[in-house]
């Protein structure tokens, strides 16, 4: 108990001192109703939080981003990008750094274009869709473009975060 209760301690610590920066990517949508004390500017910042630690593999970002507090678990997902690529899921902070240790052996990079913030429900910010480029050493020569969703929760950080191949029929971000 005393855990979970340093751990919480050191996440909003960490959330609160995320600086409410311009995103390098598009944001679409500003949406209203955001309970007091939440703001979309915090989850832009906890959106590039979890991007940049994802790319590093850096287990204290992520635990930092990321919120496995309901059910002690979040949801993370990237489907196949190539023949040779894998499903990936983790519902946990271990499983979600394992992926990201894996991956950053093989230099990948998630360049994030564009994300629409689509609408506040309660403490929950529901995003998406997610516009991305996805490279790596065994994906590729050229960058793959992505399309995803997620859920940032106030204050806390990422809940959700659900990737896959963009589809040939979505033209991506101003398409």
């Amino acid at each position: 108990m005393v855990r979970q209760i340093s751990i919480v301690a050191l996440q909003l610590c960490a959330l609160s001192q995320l600086s409410a920066q311009e995103p390098s990517w598009r944001l679409i949508g500003n949406p209203v109703g955001a309970p007091a004390g939440c703001s979309n500017a915090a989850a832009v910042s906890a959106i590039s939080a979890f991007v940049a630690a994802m790319g590093t593999a850096d287990s204290a970002g992520l635990a930092q981003a990321t919120t496995p507090l309901y059910n002690r678990e979040f949801t993370f997902s990237t489907g196949k990008f190539t023949p040779t690529d894998t499903f990936a899921a983790a519902r946990t902070l271990p499983e979600l750094l394992t992926y990201a240790r894996k991956r950053a052996r093989r230099h990948e990079r998630i360049t994030i274009q564009q994300i629409t913030f689509n609408d506040w429900r309660g403490h929950w910010l529901n995003f998406g869709p997610i516009y991305f480029q996805r490279s790596a050493d065994d994906l590729g020569k050229a960058a793959l473009p992505g399309i995803g969703k997620g859920v940032y929760w106030c204050g806390k950080g990422i809940f959700v975060w659900n990737t896959a191949p963009r589809p040939s029929y979505d033209r991506g971000p101003g398409g």
